[in-house]
């Protein structure tokens, strides 16, 4: 049987295979933050029932953490499955989406699957958002979903709040504004769900709670959006084991938040080391450094050292992306980075 032509001409996210002891590709936070947690699986917890597909104790965690009503919170399986939902959710065959230039590969890859246009915009100087030029998109376009990656991805540029109220308020169709990073920037719009009826936000456990593994994100809108989403979610949409683990790291939030004070620190000596190589670096407020280099097979270079980074191709050729490690992981780069160059 033959794919759908949407899907046939689809370019898949590919996964870098390669494997090094220094793994600063992903963007994943530190492997020891919450793994005391399994532990407390105990042997209450059973295995054999579905979860409980309100899942009532980690919206609560969320609603504490957040401070919005559960009625306001939808969970997925990772941010990625809720930003795929929003998408089959509110737009149709040929309508438009519209995002940042550049930005999150998956988001076009979602709008392809349900056989809608895409298009980009808004790129500035060094990677900045030209919030104009995005608003003047907006209003000549007319795009069913706006998604703004904020803090983006993978250039670490952040908008400020203010601007994406700016975009909020230029159209009455929906802007996803997606804050897997937010707890590294500080620019963040969720206190304003109530007070927009097309914003939707969009966050994770994987990066500043360092739980990639568990695949855990939740969506935060009005009721009304949240009501709409839930009729396209899929029952039992999120493990239990990983509902549980994600209730248990909200309800110790003190532990992220000092280590995202960490991660800064690091942020910005990584940050002044490439600079001190004459490296073009661009200031970023995610847990990774986007950055220039025409040392040619600079990532085979890094593999030979043991240590993995992210290298982008196409108009991004020679960018790199470097994850914020442990500062031991930090110093291991900058030493391999200066041995190259």
């Amino acid at each position: 049987m033959k794919e759908k032509q949407s899907v046939k001409e689809l370019q898949s996210y590919v996964v870098n295979p390669i494997v090094c002891s220094v793994k600063l590709d992903a963007n994943e936070g530190n492997k020891d933050l919450f793994k005391d947690l399994v532990k407390e699986l105990g042997n209450d917890f059973y295995l054999n029932v579905y979860p409980d597909d309100n899942y009532t104790d980690l919206k609560k965690a969320i609603s504490d953490y957040i401070g919005c009503n559960v009625e306001n919170i939808s969970v997925g399986n990772g941010s990625s499955e809720l930003l795929d939902l929003c998408v089959k959710t509110f737009v149709d065959t040929n309508e438009l989406i519209l995002s940042l230039d550049p930005t999150f590969s998956m988001y076009s890859i979602y709008a392809k699957i349900v056989n809608s246009r895409y298009m980009e915009t808004g790129e500035g100087s060094d990677f900045d958002i030209d919030v104009d030029e995005v608003i003047e998109s907006i209003k000549k376009n007319n795009p069913k979903i706006t998604i703004i990656c904020n803090p983006n991805n993978p250039t670490g540029t952040v908008i400020k709040r203010d601007k994406v109220l700016e975009i909020l308020k230029s159209t009455d169709e929906i802007v996803i504004v997606d804050e897997a990073y937010m707890e590294f920037g500080e620019e963040s719009v969720v206190g304003e769900i109530e007070n927009y009826k097309n914003l939707i936000v969009v966050k994770t456990l994987s990066k500043a709670f360092s739980m990639a593994g568990i695949r855990t994100g939740y969506l935060l809108a009005n009721e009304e959006l949240v009501k709409t989403v839930e009729k396209v979610r899929p029952p039992y949409n999120l493990n239990s084991v990983s509902a549980f683990l994600a209730t248990k790291a909200l309800e110790q939030k003190d532990k992220m938040l000092a280590y995202v004070k960490e991660v800064k620190k690091e942020r910005e000596k990584v940050y002044n080391a490439l600079l001190d190589m004459n490296i073009k670096a661009f200031p970023s407020g995610a847990n990774f450094v986007f950055f220039y280099s025409d040392i040619k097979d600079l990532e085979d270079k890094l593999v030979q050292e043991d240590i993995l980074i992210r290298k982008f191709g196409g108009k991004l050729d020679n960018h790199y992306r470097v994850t914020i490690g442990t500062k031991e992981e930090n110093n291991a780069f900058i030493v391999a980075m200066k041995k190259i160059v």
